[in-house]
């Protein structure tokens, strides 16, 4: 399998398979695997690194593909607290300060569906990540992607924040970084 493919490759012809669960050995896109590399540098010995250390200064060359998501009551509802640019491009529209229950009210379903995404970040304190086809229900948008959704915690055990690394295709031929 090609390791490290670079976000150019990710177009509508690689309609693989819907978006799916895969090891954090399976990234391939340079930029998710910088975030990996930096989260696993950033928790030593801890399950997961706190907030504090993954700042922009630490993340500032993959920035823009990354969402910061804070957990709020319990893990039950989440809100975007920064969104980098290239995920705007790719939404279509930012999402940041939304809760997911602000996002069901502009994009019916889609804030149910990260939800249910981050929630099980939240629960096992235990990063995912995936890649594929995603088709917004809500408006028919489509976009390829490779992502990683990565916990955060001040006692480097409870999940306080979730930091999303992501690459994203939407048309054929077109890329976003």
């Amino acid at each position: 399998m090609l390791k490290y493919r670079v976000a150019e490759e990710y177009t509508a012809d690689t309609r693989v398979r819907p978006s799916h669960a895969i090891t954090l050995a399976d990234i391939e896109n340079v930029t998710v695997r910088k975030g990996i590399d930096l989260w696993q540098q950033m928790r030593g010995s801890n399950v997961m690194p706190s907030r504090a250390q993954m700042s922009p200064r630490q993340l500032s060359g993959i920035l823009r593909n990354t969402v910061l998501v804070r957990a709020l009551l319990n893990g039950e509802e989440f809100e975007m607290r920064i969104v980098g640019d290239a995920v705007v491009q790719a939404q279509g529209t930012s999402l940041q300060g939304m809760t997911m229950a602000e996002i069901d009210l502009v994009l019916p379903g889609h804030g149910s569906q990260l939800r249910k995404g981050y929630g099980w970040t939240y629960r096992k304190a235990a990063p995912g990540a995936y890649r594929g086809w995603y088709v917004r229900e809500a408006d028919g948008r489509s976009m390829y992607h490779e992502s990683v959704v990565l916990p955060l915690g001040d006692d480097g055990r409870t999940v306080d924040h979730i930091l999303v690394v992501g690459v994203y295709a939407r048309q054929p031929g077109e890329t976003l970084r």
